[in-house]
């Protein structure tokens, strides 16, 4: 494993998410999200509406069943050219594209803006927060696997050794932080023969049952990055971090 680093200076990073999940108040209307560029910033110039869809359809008994769809506001959407701020009814999300600068800048618009929703939306609890990255590695390609990730799928002979695509996902639970992770190693379909794309999603959340204005919330994330930093430098070795270090 890596040695971990509190920064990277050139990170893989191609999004990093903070998301709140809340209980809303009842009859939330979405109209409330609408037209807020006076209240987050003019620098969100894009905005559109976000949209829920519910469909049905199959066979019951060899007999189609009755087909139906259903769509249904849930939200809007705001842009700038690297972040996207979406205040739904079901809570907010903010991301940040490429290229990444700062945890404490990232997590201050993303706060920012989680004040601005309470103001609008006064849910009755939040319910859930967390912190996703996504990293794309793009590295030479190697016969081994293991020159790059700690633990690498292994099989026994006479299967090939040689990997060309990958796709695991694990879900694990840390009992002292209260809280979780999803983690995702893909390697992407090679474009580049002599290159790999290498993916690495880590989703770090806890369940929660808390008061909106409460300041530990927003505590909470600070611990779920660090939970997130000490999966990434636990997955991958120090040649990786060498390059973008």
């Amino acid at each position: 494993m890596a040695r971990p680093r509190e920064h990277l200076k050139n990170a893989p990073i191609v999004e990093a998410v903070l998301d709140f999940r809340v209980i809303p108040q009842e009859k939330v209307s979405v109209d409330r999200f609408a037209d807020l560029r006076a209240s987050i910033g003019e620098k969100y110039t894009r905005e559109s509406s976000i949209q829920s869809i519910q469909a049905r359809f199959g066979v019951v008994r060899g007999a189609p069943l009755e087909s139906w769809q259903m769509q249904t506001d849930i939200g809007w959407r705001y842009k700038t050219a690297t972040e996207i701020a979406q205040f739904r009814v079901d809570g907010f999300t903010f991301s940040k594209l490429a290229r990444y600068t700062t945890w404490e800048e990232v997590s201050g618009e993303a706060f920012r803006l989680w004040n601005v929703y309470l103001d609008l939306a006064k849910p009755r609890q939040v319910s859930r927060v967390a912190v996703r990255y996504i990293n794309r590695m793009l590295l030479p390609d190697v016969k081994d696997l293991g020159e790059y990730l700690v633990s690498p799928p292994h099989f026994p002979l006479p299967i090939p050794q040689r990997i060309r695509e990958l796709l695991t996902r694990v879900y694990v639970e840390d009992d002292k932080r209260k809280a979780s992770a999803v983690i995702v190693e893909a390697i992407e379909p090679r474009i580049d023969p002599n290159a790999i794309s290498l993916l690495l999603d880590i989703d770090a959340f806890r369940e929660l049952n808390e008061v909106p204005g409460d300041p530990g919330i927003l505590a909470v994330f600070g611990m779920l990055r660090d939970l997130k930093n000490d999966i990434f430098f636990a997955c991958i070795t120090e040649k990786i971090v060498e390059i973008y270090a």
